[in-house]
């Protein structure tokens, strides 16, 4: 496994999608930086990120017949391996808001983002892109974020944190692509981390419209079901809608 130490890029995500392509690279390889300019995050968002407080963090990976309709279970893989990282250095009340960000409470301190390269209908790699807040303390214009030094007052050795990431995905064997296909186990531990399911909360649909309902479940395939206020049940994918919290 290759482990590339980036001083400063646009994105690890870019920076990997390259240098895998360039290199023809097989094998997983991973890219990290403390100093990420350009992070993206999904629908097209920005991830802002302030010099060596934080973490951006990149992995590729080869899994094997993995077909492009099952892609989510890769988010629900790392969201899970992010959530264990992150309770064994004590972060409380953590979970997973659909489709793509990790919580303590109800504020955001890690986001992640897939993107994958096909042949024909199975994957030939994925890279799991994910940026940690380690030690920021101002987040401007976004009231919902918020890092590990603000929740637990511990300023974090960076270089340390990274190490426990690689560590943890060699030990608990994330890097395994047969993991990727115990769906039934990795569906159960998802719902069970997922934030707001079987609980009254607020959406905003693609019309931006808002409504009411409660998250049912979430399938391989990333697709949401949720039951509205009147009884009803309907499926939607992350473009069509968002939670408001």
């Amino acid at each position: 496994m290759k482990i590339i130490k980036l001083d400063a890029i646009n994105s690890t995500n870019e920076y990997l999608k390259q240098y895998v392509k360039e290199n023809s690279i097989t094998n997983t390889c991973i890219s990290y930086t403390f100093n990420q300019t350009k992070g993206k995050g999904q629908r097209g968002k920005a991830w802002l990120s302030e010099p060596d407080k934080n973490i951006a963090f990149s992995i590729c990976l080869f899994p094997e017949n993995l077909k492009v309709k099952d892609q989510f279970s890769i988010n629900m893989l790392f969201s899970l391996f992010i959530i264990n990282t992150l309770k064994s250095l004590k972060i409380p009340d953590l979970s997973i808001k659909w489709p793509n960000d990790i919580l303590s409470g109800d504020k955001k301190i890690c986001g992640i983002l897939n993107e994958i390269r096909v042949k024909g209908d199975k994957i030939d790699n994925v890279i799991i892109g994910f940026g940690i807040n380690v030690n920021q303390e101002k987040f401007k214009n976004l009231p919902n974020a918020y890092s590990l030094k603000l929740i637990t007052k511990i300023n974090y050795d960076l270089e340390g944190l990274v190490n426990l990431i690689i560590q943890s995905l060699k030990r608990y064997d994330y890097l395994n692509p047969k993991t990727l296909f115990d769906f039934k186990k990795l569906t159960f531990n998802y719902h069970k981390n997922l934030y707001g399911i079987n609980k009254n909360n607020f959406f905003l649909d693609s019309h931006n419209i808002k409504f009411n309902g409660k998250i049912i479940s979430v399938n391989k395939m990333g697709i949401i079901k949720i039951k509205k206020a009147d009884n009803s049940l309907k499926n939607y994918n992350f473009q069509e809608i968002q939670m408001i919290y």
